[in-house]
């Protein structure tokens, strides 16, 4: 148990110390895009934030108080969440009907570098962000299948498992 609780506070420790590393912009360009998002009233901010539960060692999503969903479109959060995770470029395809459909074209990170946890964390946080929007309920990912995930359409009930 110990053990397993270890191996996932690595791997989320792991996530962490990739994201700021694999990152390509500077502060200073990452301030710029906040403040140019700023004078949109718009944030980089997804509204749900997947974690581990040191206690229960089980994922848990939690909406993010810090969010706000005010005229953000479906681009919008497409671009929160590559902002979130510059080491997974995720594409904005179409919405048809309640579904929104995006692509990753290099899911290497995602599917062989980030670990279970850090996969189905990803999932879950595109999910929810992308089904707050109105009239999506759920969302259609396109990527190669590796070890840690696999593409296919996800709802928020897929991830109920977490909390």
């Amino acid at each position: 148990m110990k053990a397993k609780l270890c191996i996932g506070m690595i791997t989320l420790i792991l996530m962490g110390s990739c994201q700021s590393d694999s990152s390509k912009k500077s502060s200073e360009e990452m301030a710029a895009d906040s403040v140019a998002l700023a004078d949109q009233g718009k944030t980089l901010v997804l509204p749900w934030e997947a974690s581990l539960n040191d206690s229960t060692e089980l994922m848990e999503i939690k909406r993010n108080p810090a969010a706000d969903m005010t005229n953000l479109s479906e681009l919008d959060m497409v671009d929160a969440i590559n902002y979130k995770y510059p080491q997974i470029k995720l594409e904005w395809v179409k919405q048809e009907g309640g579904k929104a459909f995006v692509r990753i074209q290099e899911a290497d990170f995602l599917t062989r570098e980030s670990g279970t946890f850090g996969a189905r964390a990803y999932l879950a946080e595109v999910t929810f962000a992308l089904t707050e929007l109105k009239g999506i309920t759920a969302v259609d990912f396109d990527f190669k299948e590796g070890d840690h995930a696999r593409p296919g359409v996800y709802k928020r009930e897929d991830f109920k498992g977490f909390n």
